[in-house]
């Protein structure tokens, strides 16, 4: 299933057309082109959604139409900051935004693939012993009051993935557990 969704700009004009899996996708500012930063930085951006539950073909079809009906600004033909004619992801791309997003994706394959980077000591130091539950930060389970010494003796027992549950707790995700921190 998909959705189709667009941008505006806070005057009402339309400069983005997208689709998604779902509605974090709509909301996301994650791989966006540099137009679509520099336009949402300017002017700040409501998102719009404009179909739901679809299917992902027919998905593609009605963001190819709304594309081609808005215009796209890289060709002088609307408003729509969008690189592709949509449904395909490269269909219509130029060859130099080709090779740029190819670049662009080499490059960082490069950076993300380089395992020599290594923290301080100390910073090991501090995540053992958190790890550990020497910190003296305890978790607490806020239903039945079972508390526990580590982050990590809470993932294992409540069978729970440590990164999702870090994530949770720490509030970079919505807490679907009982669990916080203590301290």
């Amino acid at each position: 299933m998909a959705l189709v969704y667009r941008h505006l700009k806070p005057s009402g004009e339309v400069f983005y057309i997208g689709i998604g899996s779902s509605k974090k996708r709509a909301y996301s500012k994650s791989c966006r082109n540099k137009h679509w930063i520099h336009t949402v930085n300017k002017y700040g951006y409501e998102v719009q959604i404009l179909t739901n539950n679809i299917d992902i073909e027919f998905a593609r079809e009605i963001e190819v139409n709304l594309i081609s009906y808005y215009g796209r600004m890289d060709l002088k033909k609307g408003t729509l900051v969008n690189k592709t004619d949509g449904g395909e992801g490269f269909k219509n791309m130029s060859l130099d935004e080709r090779l740029k997003r190819k670049e662009r994706i080499t490059e960082y394959n490069k950076t993300t693939k380089d395992y020599s980077f290594t923290q301080n000591e100390n910073y090991k130091l501090n995540m053992r012993n958190s790890c550990l539950g020497k910190n003296n930060k305890k978790i607490i389970d806020i239903n039945t009051k079972q508390t526990f010494n580590s982050l990590r003796e809470a993932s294992e027992l409540n069978k729970i993935n440590y990164t999702l549950l870090s994530q949770m707790i720490n509030n970079k995700i919505i807490n679907k557990t009982n669990l916080r921190w203590l301290n």
